[in-house]
């Protein structure tokens, strides 16, 4: 009856253990053959949440372009996923992203995203940052 009760015990504590590591093991291959697969021109997300799309590959390195005409080169095992539709939002970016640029605003039409259009916060001047009255 000991013998039985040890076992039960053991069983409690190591088959947990033993599905954890297995399921781990499947996720680890399935995310190692998707870096393996990701090619030039996939769109993708990068452990540190950068989004770009792969411009160059050398072996275990590849070359990543995270907006235009800037390209940064980061080891394969960096990418955490593909892009998926809802990570890239609208398929041609616009100048005005958040469709809040007034008149007059620089060419990229960027204003802070946490400030109305009247506030006095500098990143919302096209003139430098400096309004008028200082």
């Amino acid at each position: 009856m000991d013998l039985i009760l040890l076992l039960l015990i053991m069983a409690v504590f190591i088959l947990p253990s033993f599905f954890m590591m297995r399921s781990q093991r499947r996720r680890q291959a399935e995310l190692q053959n998707m870096q393996a697969s990701v090619g030039i021109g996939d769109r993708v997300v990068t452990v540190s949440g950068i989004h770009g799309t792969i411009t160059g590959e050398q072996g275990d390195q590849i070359t990543v372009e995270i907006a235009p005409s800037v390209d940064v080169t980061m080891d394969r095992i960096a990418i955490l996923r593909k892009a998926t539709p809802q990570d890239l939002g609208t398929a041609t970016p616009t100048a005005d992203p958040l469709g809040t640029a007034p008149a007059g605003s620089d060419e990229t039409g960027y204003r802070h995203p946490e400030y109305p259009v009247d506030d006095d916060h500098p990143e919302n001047h096209p003139d430098g940052g400096r309004p008028d009255n200082r």
